[in-house]
């Protein structure tokens, strides 16, 4: 970057600031582009100057600036410097002038600038540097930028500037950087290096250093922090070196929290200049950064802060509690549950933790924070750790994890402290009461008494509190439950209102939840264009609110995959891909159907089917025992059951059937999957009897879409028994029923002959024509020789077919006899097989000749 900036001959920088903190290894990367740019052909010539105390003298600065370019080994201007007094008052002008006519390539590199602080010295210097000849570039290189007045070589676009951030090493430097020490890491503690160091070059060269030899990388990084015995000495050393006793207590106090604002910081400290204090920090390029998304708060580097951490305990454990009880309080005020609980752990203080619980379990169970409250609660008191706020969070953590008997198991033990054996004497609270019981029916979703829990939910009043945040969140587990029991009707009615709620409380996350929840109640039905509405605003609020690894985005992250897998679109083997690796990271059991639904949805472009097939059978959507809303199990079977023949699977067709009588009970769908296999067996009779009940609307599907594929059956029936008309009637109708939601995959899964049947009757859907072309573009085209036996003629003719002008206005356009033209057609009948135009152009279409 530095040797890109400095040699732009387009936009030229004839000074360049590079300022870092200690240890950013920023003099390495200034000598190593300097050796760069000695290497090649054209090489300036480079002096070095390195500041010490001593050069706060106009003098002795001057002498060791000809000094260094006298040692720079050009004789060329060794001989101009020989004639310069250094004493001299206007030296800056006098050797401005002999580089000048000298007309050579010239760098200066200054380097621990932030030494300079004398008042004469430094004005010299900005006038020399506003007036340098063009030749010459000058490079200055320190901790923090010197007091010199550069504004107008910024504005003039004059100075290039590189700072800490700039010079944060990579993870390919920092491998290089270690390799020097003969460490080879992981990519998993490479990367965990990187979050611990961020790229701090003195951090990298000190974990190098201990990680030279020893036994357990892995170990080490995770316990590499500011209190090891090298990385501390480095900071008390070069960092904390000089600091006067009252930064150094501002330094600890302010260690505190993970990150701060200048009131918190003046209320840890007491100091009524902590912004003055900060800015001296900033200014100096301390270790210590403001939050990018957030730039009122400030953060020390990690490295520093548990150096600070471990060190705070000098002022004492009373005042050390007291720290971490102001810290509760502020992110408390602010609405920061989690960090404020935090803090008052790390107090001890049973008290303030219980009443904290009290006040912000909803926020912390809403917020989806179940599992790191409970590692925080890890280091509670006992006490507090029995509590029943404490308990009905860990329930929520364990559900939050996958871990259903864990929250089985706390919330039976709150049943039993309910009945008399509360901590304290407490009594259960209304918000506690309606948490418990909306944790029983996420609990019992997983188990399977859906009913009990729902009644128990019900009983209690939910919706009501007149909370809009708790109402919220009560309405979207009971509209769960209503999902899960196949309601669909009363569950979108519930979700309705808990939407409501959630917006009206302005909780983004909550508002996703009950989009999400919406979709899937959608996706059941087989309303892909809902579906598709509501998945994008979800996962816009969770791309929004950063909470993609949040499961409930990656599950609605999975409906929008199906919403793709319907309407033909290639990336739906993708998303649902993305969708089941982020559902493994956070072990919530469910990535095995997403792996099931990922398979499916990719078979079109498997390269071995029959095993892709053998992995949605291995964690079939369908078949899982995992709990599914059974209209989203209906929505799937046809697909599944044309996988499962396609590859010769005849059991698992089967198989799929009789399932799908059993959680589906007397709905459509299950004389669909079974017209399906009397179909492929070629049982044409039983086929037709089976499926008619569904055409006549005597049995309703769950989802819509399986109304589509049914017509499709029935078409397929009737291709195989030669009756076109009643085969065209069929496929019209699926074609009614698949256009307002632009579905396309039945189609596909019906095999080719729906595919001819679209191709020979092109023209023949009135206004569905459109759609129906649409959907036949999204058939691969099939390879032909036919136009290999067509002349350029015929296939230039061939392509006016589809317009049905007459020979005449054809022969006129192509400027041959109407004769010509009507030769060429008999040529073009003959070869593709047909006797008429409007088969010959479905057969072009059919061979992908048009």
């Amino acid at each position: 970057m530095l040797t890109d900036a400095l040699t732009d001959e387009t936009h030229p920088y004839p000074v360049a600031l590079v300022c870092a903190p200690a240890g950013s290894g920023k003099t390495r990367a200034v000598a190593d582009w300097a050796r760069e740019l000695l290497a090649a052909d054209d090489a300036p010539t480079i002096a070095w100057l390195t500041i010490e105390e001593r050069h706060n003298d106009l003098d002795v600065v001057h002498r060791a600036i000809l000094r260094a370019l006298t040692d720079s080994g050009n004789p060329r201007l060794q001989k101009a410097c020989a004639g310069l007094v250094s004493e001299s008052p206007d030296l800056g002008a006098t050797l401005s002038a002999a580089l000048h006519e000298l007309g050579e390539n010239i760098w200066m590199i200054i380097d621990d600038a932030h030494l300079l602080r004398d008042t004469d010295v430094l004005t010299d210097l900005e006038s020399f540097m506003r007036w340098q000849p063009p030749m010459l570039r000058t490079v200055i290189v320190g901790r923090f930028e010197p007091p010199l007045a550069l504004q107008r070589l910024r504005l003039d676009g004059r100075l290039f500037t590189l700072t800490a951030t700039d010079l944060a090493f990579t993870s390919d430097e920092s491998a290089e950087m270690l390799d020097e020490h003969g460490v080879v890491l992981s990519p998993d503690d490479l990367d965990a290096l990187m979050v611990r160091t961020e790229g701090w070059a003195a951090g990298i060269r000190l974990a190098g250093m201990s990680l030279e030899g020893h036994p357990d990388p892995s170990r080490l990084i995770a316990e590499f922090s500011g209190d090891r015995r090298a990385v501390a000495d480095y900071l008390i050393e070069e960092v904390l070196a000089g600091q006067t006793d009252e930064m150094r207590e501002f330094l600890l106090r302010t260690s505190v929290p993970v990150s701060f604002t200048v009131e918190l910081a003046e209320k840890l400290t007491g100091c009524t200049d902590a912004h003055g204090n900060i800015d001296w920090l900033e200014h100096h390029n301390f270790l210590i950064s403001r939050i990018t998304e957030n730039p009122t708060h400030y953060r020390y580097h990690p490295l520093l802060r548990s150096y600070l951490r471990a060190e705070i305990s000098r002022i004492g454990h009373v005042e050390v509690e007291h720290l971490e009880l102001t810290a509760a309080h502020w992110h408390d005020e602010f609405g920061d549950a989690l960090l404020a609980l935090e803090h008052a752990v790390n107090s001890g203080d049973h008290d303030e933790i219980v009443a904290l619980l009290a006040r912000t379990s909803l926020p912390l169970i809403i917020g989806g924070h179940g599992e790191a409250v409970d590692r925080i609660l890890t280091r509670a008191p006992r006490a507090s750790q029995d509590h029943p706020s404490a308990r009905l969070l860990r329930a929520a953590a364990a559900l939050a994890s996958g871990n259903i008997p864990v929250a089985t198991s706390t919330l039976e033990l709150l049943d039993r402290r309910k009945s008399g054996l509360l901590v304290d004497g407490a009594t259960e609270s209304r918000v506690h009461l309606l948490l418990r019981e909306s944790l029983r029916v996420q609990t019992a979703i997983g188990t399977g008494d859906i009913e009990t829990a729902l009644k128990r939910l019900q009983s209690v009043g939910g919706g009501s509190s007149g909370d809009p945040d708790l109402d919220a969140f009560v309405l979207l587990q009971e509209g769960r439950a209503l999902l899960f029991l196949g309601r669909d009707d009363d569950a979108e009615a519930v979700l309705g209102r808990s939407l409501a709620h959630a917006r009206l409380g302005d909780a983004p996350l909550s508002v996703m939840y009950c989009l999400g929840t919406l979709a899937a109640v959608s996706m059941s039905r087989g309303a892909v264009t809902v579906v598709s509405e509501l998945v994008d605003e979800a996962l816009t609020i969770g791309r929004t609110q950063s909470a993609t690894s949040d499961p409930t985005f990656q599950l609605t992250k999975l409906i929008d995959s199906w919403c793709r897998y319907m309407r033909m679109d290639p990336d739906a083997a993708r998303v649902a891909a993305e969708s089941a690796e982020a559902l493994r990271r956070a072990s919530t059991g469910t990535a095995g159907l997403a792996d099931g639904a990922t398979a499916l949805f990719g078979l079109d472009e498997s390269e071995h089917r029959h095993g892709s097939v053998t992995m949605v059978h291995a964690d079939s959507p369908v078949s899982s025992a995992l709990p599914m809303p059974p209209g989203i199990r209906a929505v799937l079977l046809p697909a599944i059951q044309y996988a499962y023949l396609s590859a010769g699977e005849i059991g698992w067709a089967h198989e799929l059937a009789t399932e799908a009588q059993a959680f589906l009970g007397p709905t459509g769908d299950t004389p669909l999957v079974e017209a399906i296999i009397h179909l492929h067996l070629h049982r044409l009779d039983l086929a037709r009897r089976t499926i008619q009940p569904v055409l006549d609307g005597e049995l309703e599907c769950a989802a819509g879409t399986n109304l589509i594929a049914a017509w499709l059956v029935d078409a397929s029936i009737a291709l195989a028994r030669k009756h076109d008309s009643r085969a065209h009637s069929a496929l019209t109708e699926a074609l009614r029923l698949a256009e307002p939601q632009s579905v396309l995959r039945p189609f596909h899964d019906c095999g080719p002959q729906i595919r001819d049947l679209l191709v020979r009757s092109t023209g023949r859907f009135g206004v569905l024509e459109p759609f129906a072309e649409r959907l036949r573009a999204s058939f691969p085209r099939s390879e032909s020789t036919a136009s290999d036996m067509l002349t350029p003629r015929e296939l230039e003719l061939l392509v006016e077919l589809p317009s049905w002008r007459t020979a005449e206005q054809i022969a006129a356009d192509l400027c041959v006899s109407v004769n010509t033209v009507k030769t060429h057609l008999r040529g073009i009948y003959r070869k593709l097989g047909v006797t008429s135009r409007r088969d010959a152009i479905a057969a072009a279409q059919h061979n992908g000749l048009l």
